[in-house]
């Protein structure tokens, strides 16, 4: 089955408008690895999030045939259109996205920031490590630093959408910040305006986005790791994306009047700003702060 280019992109603009953005300042090639590696992550959410009882048995049955086999394999038996960057060494990576997304499938209720952690690392840091790929950064160095803003933006987006993943019977915010309120409890304090229990949310949402800032300042020092024609790009994505956590805080973690949105002119005027930042900070490659990947060790390096 031929990869349609055309269609990875316009799955790119249609569902991921921060990044389909940012790939307007990435040369040709990369932006078409880069929508690829997109429209791939996306099938798999789409199978994960299609409310089908069979969903899960589904993505088991995807992670087997990866496992045992090639990628080759998702053309033929799931058509399944896949980057053909992806080789044997990417088979770890996409299986532990496979992981994060059968986890979704179950009601979600985290415990402690381990889990939360945990689980961005699955569904986002993966994402960052491909995307090295995608932009043929093969230093290992510059890996850590890639999932570090892969759960950034992960944390970033379960911050947003709160109150949408309520509705579905999750909760990401760790319960030990949040009282223990439950998914249903969210729902019903935004409908009712339960104040005690709305501002008990915001101040995990808070909490939740003062970590991402340690991820997103880790995955900002590994733009060093990549050459000014890609790193801009990615300094891009990083802040129109980090934006959303921005606005949030500007409106007091006001998180049960709707989604936060990044307008055309602030993401004009964050990516004019990055574009100059990347041009004449100098960047020094910095040894990785270990410490973020406490919770990973059995993970990343298994």
């Amino acid at each position: 089955m031929a990869y349609h280019i055309d269609n990875a992109k316009s799955v790119l603009k249609k569902n991921g408008k921060s990044f389909y953005w940012a790939g307007k300042f990435l040369p040709k090639e990369f932006i078409n690895r880069a929508a690829e590696l997109y429209s791939f992550c996306r099938i798999l959410d789409d199978i994960a999030d299609n409310g089908a009882i069979s969903s899960s048995k589904d993505l088991s049955s995807i992670r087997s045939y990866i496992k045992k086999k090639t990628f080759k394999d998702l053309e033929n038996i799931f058509s399944i259109q896949y980057p053909k960057f992806l080789n044997s060494s990417s088979k770890k990576v996409v299986l532990h996205l496979i992981d994060g997304l059968i986890l979704d499938q179950k009601s979600i209720l985290f415990k402690k920031e381990e889990e939360l952690i945990k689980y961005s690392y699955h569904v986002a840091g993966t994402v960052g490590i491909m995307m090295c790929d995608a932009l043929k950064c093969d230093n290992s160095n510059a890996k850590s630093f890639a999932i570090d803003l892969g759960i950034a933006m992960q944390l970033t987006n379960i911050a947003r959408d709160v109150l949408e993943d309520a509705k579905m019977g999750r909760r990401y915010l760790p319960g030990s910040w949040v009282q223990n309120i439950s998914p249903k409890e969210i729902v019903l304090a935004a409908k009712t305006n339960d104040l005690k229990k709305i501002r008990i949310i915001s101040k995990g949402i808070k909490k939740l986005l003062i970590l991402s800032e340690q991820y997103y300042l880790s995955g900002e020092r590994g733009f060093a790791f990549l050459p000014i024609n890609t790193r801009v790009a990615i300094s891009v994505a990083s802040g129109v994306y980090r934006e959303i956590g921005v606005q949030l805080e500007n409106e007091n973690y006001n998180w049960h009047n709707g989604r936060q949105v990044t307008s055309i002119y602030k993401k004009i005027q964050i990516s004019l700003f990055k574009i100059i930042k990347e041009i004449f900070y100098i960047r020094i490659k910095k040894k990785h702060n270990s410490k973020l990947h406490n919770f990973l060790e059995n993970i990343v390096d298994d």
